[in-house]
């Protein structure tokens, strides 16, 4: 089957948008698991300032801004706010109030005690998020498909982009697919649940086609142009009562549709995080003494969970100084007993 172009108002699908700037969000933990987060954007001066970021902000936020000595009209702003721990954080993401708010994101610092030495973990989980789900991807798209998709394979060598590309197509049949499915099941759910016996349910699978040529060239934007489009494939105007039903029938499927849209152009952006000590694990493959980052895109969390993770380890001094005096009492102790004798 041939790869579809369009769907659901986008034109090239996972191709990657014309950075106009570039976004780092940067964590800098504390040797008591405190922290302090930094976004810093760095573009022209109508994109530099927009808010549209990957986190939400508030006038808690202290902002700098400078011009990019390296470019022509460019501009760097930074956003700093410290955190005590990273339930706060959490509750600042909880009051996000653009699309975002759908992407489901958890963060988890915290500090693990071992006496001599301590443990700090940075975890921050983008849970999958692709709306339609009435398909297992697995049954679509191979591990190592997922591998060139999420950016876990680097591309070297010119056979290394054609497999990311048919990778691409891939997920993108897999969209279309999925969304087919769930058209199909709603369809046949409303039909279910007027119980009029001038429709048949039984019909439904007849379309998918149908279904699928439309979804992929963009031909369903609002929920009724599904139930108009039964109506003219199926030739029976009793499917406009499909209209009646509440809630409305796509209602959801809209919603889907638009947060779908919203995903698959977000603008990729950097994680850094700076830890104390020594860094003694990490999922990331780019590490700089005690900072490591991520590149955080679309592709990356859309079928899988996406989890970076770190853990450095720090000298806990006052437990060596108290083992020290300790040890030195014991061995003033043994001295003074055997002057004794």
């Amino acid at each position: 089957m041939k790869t579809p172009h369009l769907i659901f108002g986008l034109a090239v699908l996972f191709m990657a948008l014309s950075a106009c700037r570039e976004i780092t969000v940067r964590t800098i933990v504390n040797n008591d698991g405190t922290f302090t987060r930094m976004i810093t954007v760095s573009g022209d001066s109508a994109e530099a300032f927009k808010k549209d970021l990957p986190y939400p902000l508030d006038t808690s936020w202290v902002m700098t801004s400078k011009k990019d000595t390296a470019g022509k009209e460019k501009y760097i702003v930074t956003y700093t706010k410290h955190y005590k721990d990273s339930e706060e954080l959490e509750a600042d993401i909880s009051r996000d109030t653009s699309w975002k708010k759908e992407l489901v994101r958890h963060i988890d610092i915290r500090k693990r005690f071992g006496f001599f030495y301590s443990y700090i973990e940075y975890k921050e989980v983008y849970s999958a998020a692709n709306p339609f789900t009435a398909l297992p991807f697995k049954d679509h798209l191979t591990p190592e498909d997922i591998g060139w998709l999420t950016r876990r394979h680097s591309i070297q060598i010119p056979s290394d982009s054609v497999k990311s590309k048919a990778a691409e197509d891939k997920a993108l049949t897999y969209l279309v697919e999925s969304a087919t499915a769930e058209v199909e099941k709603l369809l046949t759910d409303g039909i279910l649940k007027l119980n009029d016996p001038r429709l048949d349910a039984k019909r439904v699978p007849e379309f998918r086609d149908s279904i699928r040529i439309a979804l992929s060239k963009d031909k369903f934007r609002e929920g009724a142009a599904f139930i108009d489009a039964y109506r003219k494939w199926t030739g029976n105007t009793v499917v406009d009562r499909l209209k009646e039903l509440q809630p409305p029938l796509f209602r959801e499927f809209e919603g889907k549709t638009r947060f779908l849209e919203n995903l698959l152009t977000m603008e990729d952006f950097h994680v850094e995080a700076g830890m104390p000590g020594l860094i003694t694990g990490t999922n990331s493959s780019a590490l700089s003494g005690n900072r490591v980052t991520w590149d955080l895109f679309p592709m990356a969390f859309l079928l899988e969970d996406y989890t970076m993770v770190v853990e450095s380890r720090v000298i806990n001094v006052w437990a060596f100084v108290l083992s020290g005096l300790v040890l030195l009492g014991l061995i003033s102790l043994l001295v003074v007993k055997s002057l004794k004798r």
